[in-house]
């Protein structure tokens, strides 16, 4: 760990052709100018290099080869230090509850919440469920689903001890507009999907809370000229941010393009919805005692059935741009500025600037990931 870092010579995302140096001490960037002097920094000749600021992936179950239901700190390492090796610097652990378990992966993970992970700092926690509706399920395992109660939600809250983020919910599960509004009294991100709302559920969910969608377009109803849905609920509020899996098998280019279109670059938030063959040689693995192949940056079932992706996070925001003509910037701002403020941390990351955390990833002319920094760290 370097308790004093220089970028020398590097060109920030969002200021194309003005080269200057970068300070980062105790993990904070304290300066950007030009002719910074060394003064015993660990010093990185970035010249031609661009630097972001680092990648918040807000949906994430696993990489490396390990999983957040692994539960167990070398498998939180193993997904961090993998994460910070792609270009991550924070993300989210997407899992689900697992009753039966006594959600143990959750208990253990607390320890590491923000703390004493080498590579990806290790924000909390995105619930997909156990407030969902079981007809749009996806691959989640059924006995992380169940019926919505003030007790069941607190149980989960007391578990997490303050560490859930986000959580999935459908706003059409009776009961579920409580939860919606205790969620957002408790500062949680109420997300919708993985639900059969129409396009009048979708609103309800909205007022009682609902502030962001994840991976929009998937598990939810689509639309119809007659029954507008869900996704045209969402195009009309422009309150409401929403999860972007632009691998290029989640969604069809020309449909990110229609979102991008439509909601604006300040409300997509890029996303992996990645799985633990991210960052591994494509091939064949196991997930949930089954059988999967990761392949052109996708991993499914072997009978077809798509699981998640294996597209680092900072592939899947060059993607969105191919597929929307966005600009750099934007598609930099999917990964990093959006999520960091529909978390609220955004006055000390997803930023380049000076007094932010020095979360940084320098990348070369063709935009590909040559360094990552973070907590003092260089990968």
């Amino acid at each position: 760990m370097h308790n004093k870092i220089l970028i020398k010579n590097c060109t920030i995302y969002d200021h194309p052709g003005e080269e200057t140096d970068i300070l980062i001490i105790a993990g904070k960037i304290l300066r950007i100018s030009k002719n910074i002097a060394p003064e015993d920094a660990f010093v990185i000749d970035a010249q031609d290099k661009i630097v972001c600021p680092g990648f918040i992936d807000v949906h994430i179950q696993g990489a490396g080869g390990s999983d957040i239901l692994d539960g167990t700190p070398e498998a939180l390492k193993t997904i961090s230090e993998t994460l910070a090796r792609l270009g991550t610097t924070s993300f989210l652990g997407t899992t689900v509850v697992k009753p039966k378990e006594m959600n143990r992966h959750l208990v253990n993970a607390n320890a590491f919440v923000n703390k004493g992970l080498k590579g990806a700092n290790l924000l909390g926690y995105h619930l997909e469920g156990p407030f969902i509706n079981i007809n749009k399920k996806g691959g989640l395992d059924p006995s992380g689903i169940y019926p919505p109660s003030p007790e069941k939600l607190n149980e989960i809250l007391k578990i997490t001890e303050g560490n859930l983020r986000m959580m999935t919910i459908a706003p059409e599960i009776p009961g579920n507009i409580d939860m919606i509004k205790t969620l957002r009294s408790n500062n949680i991100v109420a997300s919708f999907a993985h639900s059969e709302a129409g396009y009048d559920e979708t609103i309800k969910g909205f007022k009682a809370g609902i502030n962001h969608v994840t991976h929009i377009f998937n598990a939810m109803m689509p639309v119809n000229h007659r029954n507008p849905g869900p996704v045209t609920a969402i195009f009309e509020h422009d309150t409401i941010t929403a999860q972007i899996i632009s691998d290029g098998h989640h969604l069809h280019p020309a449909v990110i393009k229609m979102i991008y279109r439509n909601i604006g670059p300040e409300r997509c938030i890029c996303i992996t919805d990645g799985v633990q063959g991210m960052g591994l040689p494509e091939g064949r693995y196991i997930y949930n005692e089954r059988e999967y192949e990761s392949k052109d940056g996708a991993a499914r079932y072997l009978d077809g059935t798509l699981i998640g992706s294996t597209t680092s996070l900072a592939d899947i925001a060059l993607k969105f741009m191919q597929f929307t003509g966005c600009t750099f910037p934007e598609a930099v701002n999917t990964a990093s500025l959006n999520p960091s403020k529909l978390l609220g941390i955004d006055d000390h990351k997803g930023r380049v600037k000076e007094g932010w955390d020095g979360d940084l990833v320098l990348m070369d002319a063709q935009y590909k990931v040559v360094n990552t920094v973070v907590g003092g760290e260089v990968y």
